[in-house]
């Protein structure tokens, strides 16, 4: 289940979702009956989102811009895959970094970036990611991971996505041609690419 809420407005999408590393997806949100309303694939160069009952679909590069747009928040398509895995990335080209004594929360690492400050905190025995925090940027946002997703909202109150999984599977080999969408030709197509 994935709740989006941008201000007043929220939706709810239940569906399944295909993630392999590093940096493709595919969603599809389900109508209560089956069928998909939403499909959205990526990799690393393109995401398309394809709304089948309008049978539009738009394709763009897949960068941290094309995720601002459709999301509300630009991440890269390595950071949206690790974080739907249940992953915190650290920051890419970190200009200085830093473990930090425990707090509340636990011990955590900090980054320093060109666009602002990057912190993890990570539990102290399995040493595996709790919370990210990106603060001084042009996005402050949190991701707190739980056991069965994760939930991310800009600090600003103005986009909070919770991720729900119901029996997640992890390295379970599928074929990665499931993350492949190719649109029917009956479909109008906008390619911002």
């Amino acid at each position: 289940m994935i709740t989006i809420r941008r201000g007043a407005k929220t939706d709810r999408l239940s569906g399944v979702l295909l993630l392999r590393a590093p940096a493709s997806f595919r969603f599809e949100a389900l109508a209560p009956f089956g069928p998909p309303i939403l499909v959205v694939a990526a990799d690393a160069d393109a995401i398309t989102l394809w709304e089948v009952a309008n049978e539009r679909a738009y394709i763009g590069r897949s960068s941290p811009d094309a995720n601002r747009r459709w999301l509300g928040l630009a991440l890269g398509p390595e950071e949206l895959v690790g974080l739907l895995a249940g992953y915190a990335l650290p920051a890419v080209d970190p200009l200085s970094g830093q473990m930090l004594p425990p707090d509340d929360l636990g011990p955590s690492m900090a980054f320093e970036t060109a666009d602002g400050r990057q912190r993890i905190w990570l539990d102290p025995v399995s040493g595996i990611a709790r919370q990210i925090e990106w603060t001084g940027g042009s996005q402050p946002a949190r991701a707190v991971f739980t056991t069965d997703g994760v939930r991310l909202a800009t600090l600003d109150g103005k986009l909070d996505v919770t991720v729900s999984y119901r029996d997640p599977h992890r390295n379970t080999g599928f074929d990665p041609a499931l993350l492949t969408l190719t649109v029917p030709e009956s479909v109008r197509i906008q390619d911002f690419r």
